[in-house]
């Protein structure tokens, strides 16, 4: 169930922080289900923050394939930002990544077309 936390409540943020700490990455990423959950909310979301290291690697579902093509993975991105609901400003923080060339320019169209913000840190910071 997908539902918000409160910033006042210090047990909902050290939950939020654990659990972030003890989550590892794997199988690719889909940023279709993370906008599905983010629209999902109640009350919808006025603002979405968004960091990331580039582009998913999966749509609605799992790949057949375990590698994805550049060209497959701005698919997913442009089905990915489909789900969203008009009004949602997403602001995205691209972290640094080599061999994902079409990043910068998605996330930079999807603040322009939302009205939301986006940065990208140098690859040497902090």
């Amino acid at each position: 169930m997908t539902r918000w936390l409160s910033a006042a409540e210090p047990g909902d943020i050290q939950s939020v922080t654990k659990g972030l700490g003890e989550l590892a990455p794997e199988d690719g990423t889909s940023l279709y289900a993370a906008f599905k959950a983010a629209i999902g909310l109640s009350p919808r979301p006025d603002n979405i923050l968004l960091i990331t290291d580039g582009l998913p690697t999966q749509g609605r579902g799992k790949p057949k394939s375990t590698t994805v093509t550049a060209d497959q993975r701005l698919r997913h991105f442009e089905q990915a930002v489909k789900t969203l609901s008009d009004g949602i400003p997403v602001n995205t923080i691209l972290m640094p990544m080599e061999g994902d060339a079409w990043a910068a320019a998605a996330y930079w169209r999807l603040a322009v077309d939302t009205s939301g913000a986006f940065m990208t840190p140098a690859r040497d910071w902090p």
